[in-house]
C-alpha cells in the first residue's frame, strides 16, 4: 500500500524513499503471486501449474528488463537478467552446500541423497540447449530477431512438454498457500482470481519505479548502477521462490525444491532473454539489441553457471561436491566484480561442466530424450 500511494500521490520522494516503498511492494506483491499460484495447483495439473508458477515468479524483473529494452536502455537490459538467472541456477545446485553451514539449531536433517524426478530431464535440455545458444550472443556481440525466434520456441516448447508430461505431484501448499488450498472450491477460485490480479498490478505500477529507485540511489552512495540492478532487484523479486525452495529442502522435498528453482531458470534463459530484443526494436532502439564488452562477459558467466547446473543434475542427482563447488564459484563471482575475474570464473564454470558430461556421457541421450513428449523411464 505505500508503494501505490507514492506512486499515485504526484510526488517525486528521494531515491532511497522510492527504493524503500516500491522494494516493498514488489517483494509483497511477488510472495502474492506465489501463494496464489501454490494454491491454484488444486484445481490444475502440475504440467500446467509449474510453467505457470515460473512464469509468474519471474514477472517482477521480466517488467523491469522489458523496461529498459523498451526504452534504448541497452547498457542495462543484461543487468537483471544475468543477476536473476545465476540466482536461481547457482542457488538451485548450491543451496544444499550452503544451508550446511547454517547454525546447527537452524540446519536441516542432512540428505544422504539428493534425487530429481526424471521429468526435470526436460528442464534441464530445454536450459542447456537455451544456455548454447546463448553464445552466439556473447560471440556476436548483440541479440538479434533469430535469437528470439529461437529462444521463445524452446520455451513454447517446453510449456508443451511440460504439460504433456507426468512425474511426481507438485509441491504441497506451504502456509498461506495451505489455508487458500482448503477453502471451499468457488470461494479458493475467488481468492485466487482476486490475488492474482491484485499482485499483478501491483507489479505493473511499481516494478518499473523500482528498477529507477535502484539506478538512483546507487548512483547518490557511489555503487555501480549495473552491479546494483543485477543483484538487489533479483534478490527482491525471487525471494518467495528462494524461500519456498528452502522450506522445501529443510522438510526432505529435494527434488521438488530443485524443481522449483529450475523452471523458473528455464523461463528466464528462454523467454525473458528472447522477448528482449523484440522488445528493444519495438522501442526506442534500432537494430538488433547491442552487447557492450562487459555485458558479453556478465552473459558468458550465466552461460556458463547454466551448463554447469546441466552436468551437475543430469545424473538425477546432486553430490555434496557439485552443489560445494558451485558455492564456491557462486561467492568468488558475487565478491570478486571485476570483469577479468568473471571471465576466468566463466571459462572454470565452462571446462568443468565440459569434463563432467564428459565423464557422464550415457546420460546426456536420456536427456536429450526428455524433449520428447513423455519423459522415458
Amino acid at each position: 500500500m505505500p508503494g501505490l500511494f507514492v506512486r499515485f500521490s504526484g510526488g517525486v520522494p528521494s531515491y532511497p524513499t522510492q527504493l524503500v516503498v516500491y522494494g516493498a511492494a514488489v517483494v509483497a506483491a511477488a510472495f502474492l503471486l506465489a501463494w496464489a499460484c501454490e494454491a491454484a495447483q488444486v484445481d490444475f495439473a502440475r504440467g500446467v501449474v509449474v510453467p505457470a508458477v515460473a512464469f509468474v515468479a519471474i514477472l517482477p524483473e521480466y517488467i523491469v528488463e522489458l523496461h529498459f529494452a523498451f526504452t534504448g536502455q541497452a547498457e542495462y537490459v543484461t543487468a537483471n537478467l544475468t543477476g536473476a538467472s545465476r540466482l536461481l541456477v547457482g542457488f538451485c545446485v548450491a543451496m544444499p552446500a550452503a544451508l550446511a553451514l547454517l547454525p546447527e539449531r537452524w540446519r536441516p536433517p542432512p540428505l544422504k541423497r539428493i534425487a530429481v524426478d526424471r521429468t526435470q530431464r526436460l528442464d534441464l535440455a530445454i536450459l542447456g540447449l537455451a544456455a548454447l545458444w546463448a553464445l552466439r550472443g556473447v560471440i556476436g556481440g548483440q541479440l538479434t530477431l533469430l535469437d528470439s525466434a529461437v529462444l521463445v520456441g524452446l520455451y513454447i516448447l517446453f510449456l508443451r512438454r511440460a504439460a504433456a508430461a507426468g512425474g511426481e505431484a507438485a509441491p504441497e501448499p506451504i502456509g498461506v498457500a495451505a489455508q487458500l488450498a482448503e477453502l471451499p472450491r468457488e470461494q479458493r477460485r475467488r481468492w485466487v482470481g482476486g490475488l492474482m490480479l491484485f499482485a499483478a498490478v501491483v507489479i505493473l505500477v511499481t516494478a518499473v519505479p523500482f528498477g529507477d529507485a535502484v539506478l538512483g540511489t546507487s548512483s547518490l552512495v557511489g555503487i555501480s548502477p549495473y552491479l546494483a540492478l543485477q543483484w538487489l532487484v533479483p534478490v527482491a523479486t525471487e525471494m518467495p521462490e528462494l524461500v519456498v525452495a528452502v522450506v522445501l529442502l529443510t522438510h526432505g522435498r529435494a527434488g521438488q525444491s530443485i524443481a522449483v528453482l529450475l523452471a523458473g531458470a528455464v523461463s528466464q534463459y528462454t523467454l525473458a532473454l528472447g522477448t528482449l530484443p523484440v522488445a528493444y526494436l519495438v522501442g526506442a532502439g534500432t537494430g538488433p539489441l547491442p552487447l557492450q564488452p562487459r555485458e558479453r562477459i556478465e552473459l558468458l558467466l550465466t552461460v556458463g553457471v547454466a551448463l554447469y547446473a546441466v552436468a551437475a543434475l543430469v545424473s538425477l542427482r546432486l553430490s555434496r561436491g557439485d552443489a560445494s563447488l558451485m558455492l564456491l564459484l557462486f561467492t568468488a563471482q558475487f565478491l570478486l566484480p571485476l570483469g577479468f575475474t568473471r571471465l576466468v570464473i566463466a571459462v572454470i564454470f565452462i571446462a568443468l561442466a565440459v569434463d563432467v558430461l564428459i565423464a557422464e556421457r550415457a546420460q546426456v541421450r536420456p536427456l536429450l530424450r526428455g524433449l520428447r513428449a513423455r519423459a522415458p523411464a
